[in-house]
């Protein structure tokens, strides 16, 4: 099934648009006194991140359209944490939860091929749904990874306008076409060859498996990005913990509710650090990751139902 597809199947299943980003930071979970770690004391920290991260997903099987691991988290815990990211992707995808890969990987000729090898193909240890990509290099770069998304069924998010703070130092630079006629931003000429990308590969719910991720910290820019990109899917980092919020992912969205997924990470993942008890039991710590899901869930279709 085409990704895009399968993803709509996935939001119509759970009535949700978000996606859960598993950030497992080995400074928050593995920390002295971390209520996860006292929780199931006694147990190794490879014990301790799978059952952290299956709960996340178990969790996301009731109030999210999809997940999000974080690569660099689990690669700075070297073989204990690729293995686990193994392991956590297989169990989702077992479950219907689509896995979004956020590795932002992205470079050229032979190199480019390895790195879309490694996450698109069903052979791999690490094969996803969806990966997200940097087109900082040229498109040309994007090449590889279009043609094994395509071959594979997958999806790719292109960033083109990031959330944090920094972003406008190079995403707003303006560009001076050559003939001098037009002025554009260079994330409008990066989302303008996404469209064009996208638009060769789109689904029967016709959204391509090419999509854009789009900060949520920036509502400002969504309606641009939406016209320049009506037929992506646009994922948007930056809700909650960075600020971002359910009016400000609106203009996203299409009238119909569709086309984009608000991602959501430590605000939901570590809502069970608020808990009073010091020491509580892993049901407890279900239950707040939990409810975290979902009144996100709940708070972005509110927003969502008055466009």
């Amino acid at each position: 099934m085409h990704f895009a597809d399968r993803l709509q199947h996935a939001i119509d299943k759970t009535d949700s648009r978000i996606v859960i980003g598993i950030d497992p930071d080995p400074m928050r979970i593995f920390a002295p006194g971390s209520k996860l770690q006292q929780s199931f004391s006694g147990k190794s920290k490879e014990h301790l991140l799978e059952t952290f991260c299956v709960m996340v997903i178990d969790v996301a099987k009731q109030y999210a359209c999809a997940v999000k691991p974080q690569a660099a988290f689990f690669e700075s815990m070297g073989i204990t944490g690729l293995t686990v990211l193994s392991r956590i992707i297989k169990y989702a995808r077992n479950l219907g939860i689509p896995v979004i890969l956020d590795a932002k990987r992205g470079d050229i000729g032979n190199t480019g091929r390895a790195y879309a090898a490694a996450y698109l193909h069903p052979k791999s240890d690490f094969f996803v749904d969806a990966l997200t990509i940097n087109p900082f290099l040229g498109p040309d770069t994007l090449e590889p990874f279009v043609e094994m998304a395509n071959e594979n069924d997958c999806g790719l998010f292109v960033l083109v306008k990031t959330s944090n703070p920094g972003s406008s130092a190079f995403q707003d630079l303006k560009v001076t076409e050559e003939d001098c006629t037009s002025v554009q931003t260079v994330f409008e000429k990066v989302a303008a060859s996404v469209a064009a990308i996208g638009n060769l590969n789109l689904g029967n719910c016709n959204f391509s498996n090419v999509g854009a991720v789009v900060g949520a910290t920036y509502p400002e820019n969504l309606t641009r990005l939406r016209q320049l990109m009506p037929r992506t899917i646009f994922l948007l980092p930056g809700y909650g913990a960075q600020g971002g919020t359910a009016e400000d992912v609106k203009p996203a969205f299409l009238k119909d509710g569709r086309g984009a997924l608000v991602s959501s990470s430590r605000q939901i993942i570590f809502a069970y650090e608020q808990l009073d008890d010091l020491r509580p039991a892993p049901e407890e710590i279900y239950q707040a990751i939990a409810d975290a899901a979902r009144k996100t869930r709940d708070d972005v279709n509110c927003a969502i139902a008055s466009i």
